[in-house]
């Protein structure tokens, strides 16, 4: 098997790797566990989304940065395997502090292996010399992941019927167990710029200010995590698009997070027969199913019409879906519910690979964990505030809350985003147009790798002329 062969071997494991740690056969019943087994108000579900929140908060860029510093592989596989540690905490500790603890150890898992899949995807693709493919291939993987969701809503339902709640948390436990064994058969991408070597083609543009500063890669993890910092708050397009994809993100997934409840205010339950957990579970899947489409369509939709259009359409197309949210209360509206899930899904893919074109690949995985972090504070804000106003008003109130969020906040980051992209495309477009030729400075009419890359203060890299390009697409 030759080099390339082994390097391309890890995309459909990385596909089955998704798909293990999306088989949650718990997820179509963990609110009414919660609420039915340990007697937990709405509110209190959404003070334990805010401990899961803020732990992964914590704990997101620092397991990027050992993800960058220590392998990205083995980053997914100890995702894997604390997950499972978990769950089986979760179903055995009753207190709330014992639950509290188990969503801590779970949120910490999965910021093992949150924006390290995403970084050892990409920078496959870039050995390969595939990277354009990247919102391809992640669509794909994130719909392998919604998918199992989709399986596992199907399942989880009748299986609570037959053989109880706890019982359908074992068996998740065993499936996150099997991805970490997954996550070992994966190859360790090349992930520093030097091991890549003159890579002008796939590699990140470099700015002015990262050419005047030198190359200084980082060193301990503590570096890492400054680096990646200090990269994202000097890029401003990153950095808008990080809050604007994180806050749009949670604001479109406040349905879905409501809709067990909602089942549950309409006299639906999942226990009592396998009939029961069956209308459950298929009351569940449309949103599962609108995901898993969300990423598959996300590629060929930003083909057709260019990132910058893509995420302006989703992020304020998705604002009408809550307008049969806010009129009627009727199971119905499900439908409308499951579309907001498959936008949001979208939106993943879509981000990432904007944030992937402009961060160099030994700072992938930090950067990429600052996107997951900055969207778990953004939950741990919001999901509790709105859980509690649908206990105490409605869930109405609780959904145009979500929709304000968007048409306040999101419009604000949007403006910004939008200003900052234009700025970079103008001076990548300036930096193009007072490159001196080639002839000018002795090489050949028709260049050289090397003349590519001597380019002076002024001149811009090969990366530059493909970021232009693809922001213009």
């Amino acid at each position: 098997m030759t080099q390339t062969q082994r390097y391309a071997r890890n995309i459909p494991i990385y596909y089955l790797f998704q798909f293990a740690t999306g088989f949650l056969i718990w997820v179509p019943v963990w609110i009414i566990f919660l609420q039915d087994e340990r007697g937990l108000s709405l509110t209190q579900v959404g003070l334990m989304e805010a401990v899961f929140w803020v732990s992964m908060f914590i704990a997101e860029v620092p397991t990027g940065a050992i993800a960058d510093r220590f392998g990205r592989r083995i980053s997914l596989a100890l995702g894997g395997f604390m997950f499972t540690v978990g769950t089986f905490m979760f179903v055995m500790l009753e207190s709330f502090a014992g639950l509290a603890l188990s969503y801590v150890i779970m949120a910490v898992s999965m910021t093992l292996y949150s924006g390290s899949g995403h970084a050892l995807l990409f920078d496959t693709l870039r050995t390969l010399g595939r990277t354009r493919e990247y919102e391809k291939h992640m669509g794909r993987s994130e719909a392998m992941m919604t998918g199992a969701l989709l399986g596992a809503g199907l399942f989880g339902g009748p299986m609570a019927g037959l053989w109880g709640l706890e019982t359908v948390f074992l068996i998740g436990a065993f499936t996150m167990a099997f991805a970490g064994f997954i996550a070992l058969l994966l190859r360790e991408p090349p992930r520093t710029e030097e091991e890549f070597g003159e890579d002008g083609l796939f590699g990140a543009p470099t700015s002015p200010t990262d050419a005047a500063a030198g190359d200084h890669s980082p060193q301990g993890v503590a570096s890492y995590i400054l680096e990646g910092f200090r990269i994202v708050l000097r890029r401003r397009p990153i950095l808008w698009i990080i809050v604007l994809a994180g806050l749009v993100t949670v604001a479109y997934e406040m349905p879905n997070f409501f809709v067990q409840p909602f089942l549950r205010h309409h006299g639906l339950s999942p226990e009592g027969s396998f009939l029961d957990g069956a209308i459950w579970s298929a009351l569940i899947v449309p949103g599962f199913a609108a995901m898993s489409a969300g990423s598959l369509l996300a590629a060929p939709f930003v083909a057709r019409v260019g990132e910058r259009r893509a995420l302006s359409v989703l992020i304020f197309g998705g604002a009408f879906l809550f307008i049969p949210l806010l009129l009627f209360n009727h199971l119905s509206i499900i439908a409308p519910i499951a579309i907001l899930g498959g936008i949001h899904a979208a939106l993943r893919p879509i981000a990432t690979g904007y944030i992937n074109r402009r961060i160099r690949s030994d700072q992938r995985a930090t950067v990429l964990s600052i996107y997951e972090l900055t969207m778990a504070a953004q939950m741990a804000v919001i999901v509790p505030a709105i859980s509690a106003s649908a206990d105490t008003i409605d869930f109405r109130f609780a959904y145009g809350l979500s929709v304000a969020v968007v048409l306040t906040i999101g419009a604000a980051f949007w403006f910004a985003w939008r200003r900052s992209h234009r700025s970079e495309q103008a001076e990548g477009v300036r930096r193009i147009s007072v490159r001196r030729a080639p002839q000018a400075i002795g090489l050949p009419l028709n260049g050289s790798r090397n003349g590519l890359h001597h380019n002076g203060d002024q001149g811009a890299t090969p990366s530059d002329v493909a970021l232009t390009r693809q922001d213009q697409a």
